[in-house]
């Protein structure tokens, strides 16, 4: 597990059980996340903006999924916490929850952008 200052960013182990140790197909999943994320953190944004407590809930869901197949702790527990503020309807907090999102996705990309980074 890759520690941080708020917890793992990435739960290797727990990434090749799933991938039963390809590592190939683990860049193929990240490829697609890395693909689709910006996507989700635009929709969550407009959600926050518009009050759109149902779209919050599902893209935040969309996202906690796809992260957690991954392994990413963090990002996992940030996008639970914004569906769960999307199902309450209480979003008074959400936006730095987004902004704590983003840094958690910006950490995990430095990450996968140094070499070597599918062995540590």
């Amino acid at each position: 597990m890759i520690e941080n200052k708020t917890g793992p960013v990435f739960d290797r182990k727990y990434v090749m059980e799933i991938t039963d140790g390809d590592t190939e197909f683990l860049k193929e999943l990240i490829e697609m996340f890395n693909g689709d994320y910006p996507e989700k953190l635009d929709g969550i944004s407009n959600a926050i903006k518009d009050k759109d407590f149902n779209a919050l809930n599902e893209i935040a869901h969309s996202l906690k999924g796809s992260s957690g197949n991954l392994g990413l702790t963090r990002v996992y527990e940030l996008a639970l916490k914004l569906e769960k503020m999307g199902k309450a309807k209480d979003i008074e907090n959400a936006g730095n929850v987004l902004d704590e999102l983003k840094e958690e996705l910006e950490r995990f990309s430095k990450f996968i952008s140094k070499p070597g980074w599918e062995e540590k």
